[in-house]
């Protein structure tokens, strides 16, 4: 699965497991130097190999802070493609790096997201006594939306950080997966479309929905003189 971004890259690391970890040390929005730090604040314990490919010329020291960070694996351009096969091989096949016997108790995060509450670790949203379980997709889609609430997200974000590829145009990805969002939304009596509006040739913008206006209350009316 490619990511374009940083951004993008610590989602997927939120609900997908991974094995390897292949980046070039300069990036368009950081450095491997923020992917090695993405993976340790994952807290995953199982993390992934680093595989880090170095544009001829640069410094050792460099490649020596790549390695302290927590890359396995230094290759500097041009990268021979059968070395390179070997090392992705091996680290597929190779067994984790944690050691620890037991798996440690993962801390419940909750959203609070169209007046229900999403746990992160169980893919659950609830509504009162109603439950759902989300799919991964559905959960980034959550998270990007209420980052940015009140505030258009356009399709090129939501592409890159949910798909984790560039947007060239075509938004039926995202409006299946909307659907499914609503889907999910119905089964515990949450209107979703009240929640989250689509803009055209945009994207999508989750705001809460207005409140309606209070009627005002009749005035009394005076009785009558009674008649003479």
């Amino acid at each position: 699965m490619e990511c374009d971004s940083i951004g993008s890259f610590r989602k997927l690391l939120r609900h997908t497991r991974v094995d390897v970890v292949l980046t070039r040390h300069r990036l368009a929005d950081g450095y491997a130097d923020d992917v090695a730090a993405a993976v340790l604040e994952s807290g995953s314990p199982t993390p992934p190999k680093i595989i880090v490919l170095l544009a001829p010329g640069v410094l050792p020291t460099i490649e020596a802070r790549l390695v302290r960070l927590g890359s396995d694996c230094v290759l500097h351009d041009p990268v021979r493609v059968e070395v390179l096969l070997e090392y992705l091989a091996r680290y597929r096949r190779a067994p984790s790096r944690a050691r620890a016997t037991t798996r440690p108790a993962r801390e419940q995060k909750i959203l609070h997201f169209a007046g229900g509450r999403v746990l992160l670790v169980d893919r659950q949203w609830q509504n009162g006594k109603r439950i759902t379980r989300l799919t991964p997709r559905e959960i980034s889609l959550i998270e990007t939306l209420l980052q940015s609430e009140g505030t258009a997200v356009t399709y090129h974000n939501l592409f890159s950080d949910i798909l984790s590829r560039r947007f060239r145009g075509d938004t039926a990805n995202l409006r299946v997966l909307l659907g499914l969002l609503d889907t999910s939304a119905r089964k515990i009596g949450i209107d979703l479309r009240s929640w989250v509006e689509v803009i055209p040739k945009l994207g999508y913008r989750y705001r809460r929905p207005a409140t309606p206006a209070k009627s005002p209350r009749p005035k009394a009316r005076r009785a009558l003189p009674a008649a003479a």
